[in-house]
């Protein structure tokens, strides 16, 4: 994130009132705090920006939360893996509820990864990711980057990773297998 949308996050988080002096915020505001919360590890705090029925996909994994529960059990496997995880928007756009972003994804397989063994390798990933933002929480994210340039980075065989990833699927998460 650059520092300029750290400071936008930081007025977010401090909070804006509306014209009935409830705190309100944008969907690219939500947005916002939702990617700064994920870049620091916090997941009560990424949570704290969804709705609880929340659908969060991440298409590399082919991993699909429907619930708060659900996604804190994604969250922690990946932030787990990734303690320094961090999100760099080199395109950040809101249209009406939906937010469009592109960058680069940062971090280091410092534990395991859906019981992949860490590598202790460093990835740099472009992304794309959108999210859609109702009564200021997240309801949709749609996340994109590439499985195989991630395997490769971290130095993990993809075929190994998609049988692991396909296990936690079945038996981590309970669906999408």
């Amino acid at each position: 994130m650059t520092e300029e949308m750290g400071r936008e996050v930081g007025s977010v988080l401090a909070g804006s009132a509306g014209s009935e002096g409830v705190l309100v915020a944008s969907p690219l505001e939500i947005v916002l705090a939702y990617a700064s919360a994920k870049s620091s590890g916090d997941i009560d705090g990424a949570l704290a920006t969804c709705h609880p029925a929340a659908v969060i996909e991440t298409l590399a994994f082919q991993a699909v939360s429907r619930s708060a529960g659900e996604a804190r059990v994604q969250f922690r496997n990946f932030l787990s893996a990734f303690p320094d995880y961090k999100v760099n928007f080199s395109v950040l756009k809101a249209a009406d509820d939906m937010v469009f972003s592109s960058g680069s994804i940062t971090g280091t397989m410092q534990g395991p990864l859906a019981g992949i063994a860490p590598t202790g390798r460093s990835f740099e990933l472009p992304f794309s990711c959108h999210w859609v933002v109702r009564e200021g929480l997240i309801v949709n994210e749609l996340f994109f980057y590439d499985f195989y340039q991630l395997c490769d980075q971290l130095g993990i065989d993809v075929n190994e990773a998609a049988r692991h990833f396909r296990y936690w699927r079945a038996n981590v998460m309970g669906r999408n297998g």
